[in-house]
């Protein structure tokens, strides 16, 4: 439980385990809480480093523009990592993407759990119809961030991104997302800034071993771009994990977390093997 200086204020995390090091980037509405289970998993095996992106959690909300890669980056650094698997949900997966783009070489593998990305082009028609869906469950969402309904703003997220979890799953959710509320009303990414080009346009430039997740309620725009981006990156693989929504990990953990465990397992037995030809 550490606090690091980055440019313009400072970064929350926490290490555990030792090993082949894992970075877990939690979605945009909530923070490191909700990687709560698989931080205790994962670093049995493994050095697992969680942190609150700027303007979440404990970590300062930024007062000035940014970059969500150079936090990284500078985290890394801090922490003497040379290099390490990206595991990244939602806003997380924009992050890993953003970083990717930029520090490749710092990147052992990409797991990109229904992830955004910058500079993103739709599919096709079918998927235009899904994103125009989702705007207007969100046009209601930003009425209520207009009118000050903050409370009701949080529901609605767990209305889009969590609506196949368990009664205890969604109680956490909404508890983190209703303490990271204030992002409604002030935005961290309005000073954010990605690396240019957008990630989206060096896609096929992936050279490292990469797999996306995503649930079969996760909403439909969603799912139609997890299927598209892995057609466009190089050698990856997709895994569709049913049952689970948005948040993945936590609304089927044990499922989410034996995908994980052996793509990690494998890219090891494939490094050790290679090391040794």
């Amino acid at each position: 439980m550490s606090y690091l200086t980055v440019r313009g204020g400072s970064l929350y995390y926490e290490t555990a385990g030792e090993g082949t090091p894992l970075v877990l980037i939690h979605a945009g509405f909530l923070d490191n809480r909700m990687w709560n289970e698989q931080f205790q998993k994962f670093a049995k095996n493994l050095r697992v480093i969680r942190y609150d992106v700027r303007g979440y959690g404990r970590s300062s909300k930024p007062s000035a523009e940014y970059s969500d890669a150079e936090d990284l980056f500078t985290l890394l650094k801090h922490l003497k990592i040379e290099s390490a698997s990206i595991l990244g949900v939602s806003n997380g997966g924009r992050i890993a993407l953003d970083f990717v783009s930029v520090h490749s070489s710092m990147v052992n593998s990409l797991i990109l759990v229904s992830p955004g990305i910058r500079g993103y082009r739709s599919s096709g028609p079918e998927e235009d119809r899904e994103w125009e869906e989702l705007d207007k469950r969100e046009g209601l969402q930003d009425l209520a961030i207009s009118e000050n309904r903050i409370d009701d703003a949080v529901n609605m997220d767990l209305e889009i991104w969590a609506s196949a979890q368990g009664a205890t799953s969604k109680s956490r959710i909404l508890e983190i997302a209703t303490a990271n509320s204030h992002m409604h009303k002030n935005p961290p990414n309005k000073l954010q800034k990605s690396p240019e080009p957008p990630a989206f346009a060096k896609l096929n430039q992936i050279r490292i071993p990469t797999i996306l997740i995503v649930g079969d309620q996760d909403v439909k725009a969603s799912q139609l771009m997890a299927k598209s981006l892995h057609e466009l990156i190089p050698g990856s693989k997709l895994r569709v994990i049913k049952g689970a929504d948005h948040i993945a990990n936590m609304s089927r953990p044990e499922e989410f977390n034996a995908i994980v465990s052996s793509f990690l397992e494998q890219m090891s037995h494939e490094s050790f093997a290679s090391s040794h030809v």
